[in-house]
């Protein structure tokens, strides 16, 4: 127990990652006009959730951060995220990104970046065959409605194109340099899903035991999922909380056969809930 508790401690103090996809957009708006700035910060995913998919045993994270972040727009960060769940405890995945942020008028904003992956082999997320990926955002906001379109490509043993394409209205409370914010999104996802056919090849002669070939059904790009969720944030000026529940409905079952080809499945997808909670420091 105390190297447990001796390892989370660690973690707090060496790592970092880009928060939440809602915090990022809000900060990027002010980055390229602020002083440059340190920001540590620690947050709690309920479960690993990508495009609607979700392992059967739900995997919690805790994931401290630190990165840094220019007054050009440019930002550097690195991340661990620690698995908390009853089964099994360990650092599950490390991470490091690197991007910029720009503003190209008012109204519009945009970004690009490029993130390196490590997970561990006896990691269970749907993501854990992935390598990292590269790709790009842009948001219009004319005042009442923000709208949002970003393009990734995430690398695995084959390449996967994504789409994602978002509507949120923002209500915001100020009082000087402190500000509550909540903002209800709506989003979807497309994409192919390469990714996600090797993580049920890999899953499926880990469950079997069987070392023959998992033949899953041709793959198409399409849409994975839609998303309702709610961010919450209070930003402060050197530190600041955010909350994000969300509600995805995964769309486009997998379909394959196990090993030996005698079984065909068709993959139960099922709406998900989960939620981020955390809090930062900027320095």
């Amino acid at each position: 127990m105390k190297k447990k508790i001796l390892l989370f401690v660690l973690l707090n103090f060496s790592a970092f990652c880009i928060i939440t996809a809602q915090e990022t957009k809000a900060d990027s708006k002010n980055e390229t006009k602020n002083p440059s700035y340190f920001k540590f910060s620690t947050s709690y995913l309920t479960n690993a959730v990508y495009n609607g998919r979700k392992d059967s045993i739900a995997l919690p994270y805790i994931t401290p951060s630190l990165g840094y972040f220019d007054k050009s727009g440019f930002y550097i960060s690195a991340s661990l995220s620690y698995l908390v769940s009853s089964a099994a405890s360990r650092v599950d995945l490390v991470s490091t990104t690197a991007g910029y942020d720009f503003d190209i008028s008012k109204q519009v904003s945009g970004g690009i970046y490029a993130s390196k992956d490590f997970y561990t082999g006896s990691s269970t997320s749907v993501k854990s065959e992935t390598q990292g990926s590269v790709g790009g955002n842009l948001s219009y906001d004319p005042g009442f409605l923000t709208f949002s379109g970003s393009f990734n490509l995430l690398l695995s043993s084959q390449a996967d194109v994504s789409l994602g394409a978002s509507i949120a209205h923002s209500f915001s409370l100020e009082d000087g340099e402190n500000a509550w914010s909540i903002s209800p999104t709506l989003a979807a996802s497309l994409g192919t899903q390469n990714y996600y056919q090797a993580y049920l090849k890999t899953k499926t002669r880990k469950k079997s035991g069987n070392t023959g070939t998992v033949q899953v059904q041709q793959n198409k790009f399409g849409v994975l999922d839609y998303e309702l969720s709610i961010p919450v944030a209070y930003d402060a000026k050197k530190w600041g909380l955010f909350f994000t529940p969300t509600f995805a409905i995964p769309q486009n079952p997998a379909s394959y056969t196990a090993p030996g080809g005698n079984i065909f499945i068709t993959e139960k997808l099922e709406n998900v809930f989960y939620a981020e909670l955390g809090v930062y420091l900027k320095f």
